[in-house]
């Protein structure tokens, strides 16, 4: 019979009631594990189910979706592949149309095209004028003063042409006038013969050339034409023969002077002869005159004069810098020395080493 200390049998009773008392948190815990799929509170996979749980029963109790509107924006779900940037990132810009504000350009405002008659409209194939001609409007149509212009080619300055060929249809409705248009060359003659031929016939305005290669036939059609195309020598043979013309230099109602800067060149006589003759006349004769590089535009508007009842005051007048010019220029200036006399200087100048020098900025200005 084996006899048992009171120690060691204390120590078993300690032992078991730890034992025992682990093991009723254990049944505990297993009970628990299975009234519920969930793990030990501390459990990663017990937070993670929470979470999942969650949403489901978030979901559920979710309104249903109602269809959508026209006037709805419609989101895409997100998603991983998906850019979670916000919407309002992407959206347009949102864009105001002043229907009220005039066209501006160059600080000018830009008059249309239906400013004039509706017959005149098809004159210009454009809805509206550019600075230059909205500038000019006004003292060109709506005023028939004489007028002077200086503007950089390209600029439109044939639009203003057009703009005083159409004040006067307006101002002679019965058709008794003659507008003579006067270039300085053949070439620039025939291109505005063809151009306003093809403008101004659908108007009832016939067109006539009247250059050194006119013939007789072309002469008589000079007396039915209301506007004659001619050159400073042509018009000045003309102007000559007074008592044959008479009738027809009367009837010249607008005198359109175009390169009016060939007044300094050898020909210039013949332009202010014939200008000079136009005045003495005797009819009311509208002068309008554009050049693109004269520089004393100011004493061509004192010469020609107001109109016809005030040639002591200067006629009206603009001026445009190169800002105006739509195609701009590039200046280069390139020096060189010569210690020999003029002659030689020009046969340098006239060698191929100033002409690579002008083809390698021309190159360069060609791109």
């Amino acid at each position: 019979m084996t006899v048992c200390s009171p120690y060691i049998n204390q120590h078993n009773l300690t032992h078991s009631v730890v034992f025992a008392a682990q093991l009723a948190y254990n049944a505990t815990a297993a009970l628990e594990s299975s009234s519920s799929p969930r793990g030990l509170p501390s459990s990663p996979s017990l937070k993670a189910s929470e979470k999942r749980g969650d949403h489901r029963r978030a979901a559920s109790r979710r309104p249903p979706k109602r269809p959508l509107d026209d006037g709805d924006i419609q989101c895409p779900e997100n998603s991983a592949s998906q850019n979670t940037e916000p919407s309002y990132s992407k959206a347009e810009p949102k864009r105001i149309n002043f229907q009220h504000a005039p066209a501006m350009a160059q600080g000018i405002e830009l008059i249309p095209v239906s400013e004039l008659p509706d017959r005149l409209r098809t004159v210009f194939p454009f809805p509206l004028f550019n600075a230059v001609q909205s500038k000019c409007f006004q003292k060109v149509y709506g005023s028939g003063d004489n007028f002077v212009l200086s503007s950089p080619t390209g600029s439109g300055k044939t639009a203003v042409l057009e703009l005083a060929i159409c004040r006067a249809i307006n101002s002679y409705p019965s058709g008794q006038y003659k507008i003579v248009y006067q270039a300085p060359t053949k070439s620039l003659c025939s291109e505005r013969y063809r151009d306003w031929q093809k403008k101004f016939g659908p108007l009832d305005l016939e067109c006539a050339e009247l250059t050194g290669d006119s013939d007789g036939s072309q002469l008589r059609n000079v007396q039915n034409a209301s506007i004659i195309v001619t050159t400073p020598e042509k018009w000045d043979s003309m102007t000559r023969k007074w008592k044959d013309h008479e009738k027809l230099m009367r009837l010249v109602k607008l005198f359109l002077i175009d390169e009016v800067h060939i007044l300094k060149d050898d020909r210039g006589a013949t332009l202010e002869a014939v200008v000079s003759r136009m005045k003495s006349v005797g009819s009311d004769v509208r002068f309008v005159a554009l050049s693109a590089t004269v520089p004393n535009f100011e004493d061509i508007a004192t010469w020609l004069g107001r109109d016809s009842a005030h040639q002591d005051e200067p006629a009206t007048r603009e001026r445009f810098g190169e800002e105006f010019r739509p195609v701009k220029l590039q200046k280069h200036v390139c020096g060189y020395q010569s210690n020999a006399n003029d002659f030689v200087f020009d046969k340098y100048l006239d060698s191929k080493s100033v002409l690579n020098t002008l083809k390698l900025y021309l190159y360069d200005c060609s791109y």
